[in-house]
């Protein structure tokens, strides 16, 4: 039986805007529909009854009452009815669940990722003249990652936040030739939305990455590319993301042409010229 988030996850695409806010509501705290009524909901996402009631439909329940109860019979199941309310993904679970889920996260992004606006994406940053990425808390690895493939196949890549250096300083020497690819998965930090208005101010384009509770940010992003982040157990799961970073990399190193490739055979001779590097050397 699938639970609410993958209920949720599974229409997040088509949901209306005022549905989406019931959305975020339960994806941040499922435990909400077994603690609320149907009304107190309502209230608490600020949208109409009739609203909330459309939307438990539209997740595939009778009504809002049915969903409340298969929640509470999944929390008093047997294997779960040890755990609290808020420590119920602390759920023991194999390596083969693990990775059906990881598959699932795979398949169900790639599914509903629109190839023109992946087409796009790829466009926008094979464009640009310098390239920005910027991730801040848990998406800084992520931003790692992905500037780590960037920097093969173009010269010019700038990250934020680079540790001890201002990001205002930073940032001012972006410009409307510039692109930023901004990773925003799971928890989204102030700054990222600021940089992101930011540049969309100064002219540059802006790729995000996000996850699927994400609603499309027209303001602030020219492209949004969600990724399905639902986790086995404790953590949320970040295959998606960087599988399609490796995927946009990949793409933009076509895109470039022979530039790219020559950029890697130089890479290439420069560490058969230098030999191994040792730790104490760098």
């Amino acid at each position: 039986m699938k639970t609410l988030s993958q209920r949720i996850l599974d229409v997040i695409d088509d949901l209306t805007r005022s549905e989406r806010r019931l959305a975020e509501l339960l994806l941040q705290d499922p435990d909400m529909l077994v603690l609320l009524t149907a009304s107190e909901l309502s209230t608490k996402a600020n949208v109409s009854k009739a609203t909330t009631a459309r939307f438990f439909r539209r997740l595939g329940y009778p009504s809002s009452k049915t969903a409340q109860k298969e929640a509470r019979e999944a929390i008093e199941s047997p294997e779960r009815s040890h755990l609290s309310l808020s420590d119920r993904r602390f759920v023991a679970t194999n390596i083969s669940q693990h990775l059906a889920v990881e598959m699932q996260n795979l398949v169900r992004s790639v599914e509903q990722m629109r190839s023109d606006h992946l087409n796009a994406a790829t466009s926008l940053l094979a464009r640009a003249e310098k390239l920005w990425v910027v991730g801040f808390g848990d998406n800084y690895p992520l931003a790692h990652f992905a500037r780590s493939l960037l920097i093969r196949v173009k010269a010019d890549i700038r990250m934020i936040p680079i540790g001890g250096f201002s990001v205002p300083e930073e940032f001012a020497s972006i410009r409307e030739t510039d692109v930023v690819v901004a990773l925003g998965v799971g928890r989204k930090s102030r700054g990222l939305r600021s940089i992101m208005r930011s540049a969309r101010a100064a002219g540059a384009g802006v790729v995000l990455i996000t996850d699927q509770a994400t609603p499309a940010a027209n303001d602030t992003a020219n492209i949004t590319l969600r990724c399905r982040t639902q986790g086995a157990s404790v953590f949320d799961s970040v295959v998606a993301p960087v599988s399609l970073l490796t995927f946009l990399c990949s793409s933009l190193a076509l895109r470039i042409g022979q530039d790219a490739i020559e950029r890697l055979h130089f890479i290439d001779r420069i560490h058969e010229d230098w030999g191994e590097v040792l730790t104490e050397d760098l």
